[in-house]
């Protein structure tokens, strides 16, 4: 059973699309799964991945719970409380055994429905998710705390359990560079907010750069800003040294009670917000790869100990004089899980990252489709859908985001040559205003 829920409720709220970005549940479906889904999954992209991964999309059963009262159209504990879900799920399981339930993020509402179905000793870390573990493992703050005690290297910074102390320690980190104070759990950068006492610059994984004078200005920017960066009293911010030209990579581990295991890796792309990702990361050093694997690993075991099972994927940069300093983790079915896990495992196969790299993107702006049927029959005519025979082409990783783009990732020799297809689909999507100068 996969439940495809979002960011919990507990820790934000401003996830209103997340139907759209959840049907990625379609990559990880096995003949005979049941998937819960916030909304009934598109067909057009359920029969696309089915088909590519091999599944008979006729085994699988979606159960959709009913709307709940506040209409919002994610996986809220509310609708994975509803009675008709857990009868709607009872009938698709029938007289089966259940024997594995997991979730995209570990909800404690995921570990009650588990509980509700009888089912919790098929839900890996059940425990830990149950005793609300999802926040720990997917909050910046948290991650530094358990990197610090493990010795994992981080940039200079700290956890701010108050704005007196965001204040100080903004005060101290200035006066060596551009600083950047982080948002406990918003993701993508956009949480991210970089302040300087010098030039301003064009921001890599952050809102905007903010030029402060003194500590009047300092103290004012987190006056202004003090209740967005907490959420209102239920995150604690990250204040760390900026390092510009840095470039980010991630290397993801499954943590299960036999051990962990890294399962992929990957440069992760941003201008300024997250843009896409390379997998796995190309010209890296090995032993800068190495490192990053190794550091990794010291934070999958430490979330092990404690009792967390599911995947996780630490975040990190890598500086101009290659140092490598770690700046997030996240304890979720990553963007990153189906690329490289699904589509890269299942649909290229082994010659994934052999003969073959994936570049990963999100749809540019400025792009229109208004479907998912119409970008793939787009694709197909234009020759750039994936072809199986040549391992070579553009998969379409998600549903129709409703706002007129389609995730996708290109499959290709090498990042050249990804790159180059890459170019060849903006002349396919892009809108051209006929009224401009």
């Amino acid at each position: 059973m996969l439940v495809g829920n979002d960011f919990s409720e507990d820790v934000r709220d401003d996830r209103g699309w997340t139907g759209w970005w959840v049907q990625r549940l379609a990559w990880f479906a096995e003949e005979g799964d049941v998937l819960v889904l916030p909304s009934a999954p598109d067909k057009d992209f359920f029969e696309y991945a089915t088909d590519l991964t091999g599944v008979r999309r006729e085994t699988l059963s979606v159960v959709v719970p009913p709307d709940g009262p506040d209409g919002r159209d994610g996986l809220t504990p509310a609708r994975l409380a509803a009675p008709e879900l857990l009868d709607g799920l009872e009938r698709a399981v029938g007289d089966r055994e259940v024997v594995h339930l997991s979730a995209l993020w570990p909800d404690a509402s995921v570990a009650r429905l588990a509980r509700r179905l009888g089912f919790a000793s098929a839900m890996p870390g059940y425990g830990f998710v149950d005793q609300a573990g999802g926040p720990t493992v997917n909050s910046k703050s948290a991650f530094r705390t358990l990197a610090g005690g493990v010795g994992v290297p981080l940039p200079d910074g700290a956890v701010c359990t108050s704005r007196e102390v965001a204040e100080e320690t903004l005060m101290d980190l200035l006066a060596f560079g551009p600083v950047v104070i982080k948002h406990d759990y918003l993701s993508g950068g956009r949480g991210n907010e970089i302040l300087t006492t010098g030039e301003t610059f064009r921001p890599i994984g952050a809102r905007r750069v903010i030029s402060v004078r003194d500590r009047d200005e300092v103290r004012a920017y987190l006056e202004d800003r003090w209740e967005w960066l907490t959420s209102g009293g239920a995150g604690r911010p990250v204040v760390e040294q900026y390092i510009r030209d840095s470039s980010a990579f991630f290397a993801e581990f499954r943590v299960s009670d036999g051990g962990v295991e890294l399962t992929g890796e990957g440069e992760l792309l941003s201008a300024p917000y997250a843009v896409g990702e390379i997998m796995p990361s190309q010209g890296l050093e090995p032993e800068v790869r190495d490192r990053i694997a190794s550091e990794g690993r010291k934070l999958a075991e430490a979330l092990r100990a404690i009792g967390y099972r599911g995947m996780v994927s630490p975040d990190a940069i890598v500086t101009p004089e290659r140092e490598v300093l770690f700046t997030e983790y996240n304890g979720r079915i990553t963007g990153s899980t189906h690329i490289y896990g699904r589509i890269g495992a299942w649909v290229v196969g082994e010659g994934f990252g052999k003969d073959r790299i994936l570049l990963e993107r999100v749809w540019p702006e400025g792009w229109f489709t208004p479907s998912f049927a119409t970008a793939l029959a787009v694709m197909r005519r234009s020759g750039h859908a994936y072809d199986p025979v040549t391992r070579t082409g553009v998969v379409l990783t998600n549903a129709h985001d409703r706002d007129g783009g389609v995730m996708y990732c290109v499959v290709a020799e090498n990042l050249q040559s990804a790159w180059k297809r890459d170019r060849a689909l903006e002349p396919l999507f892009l809108v051209v205003n006929p009224t401009a100068d």
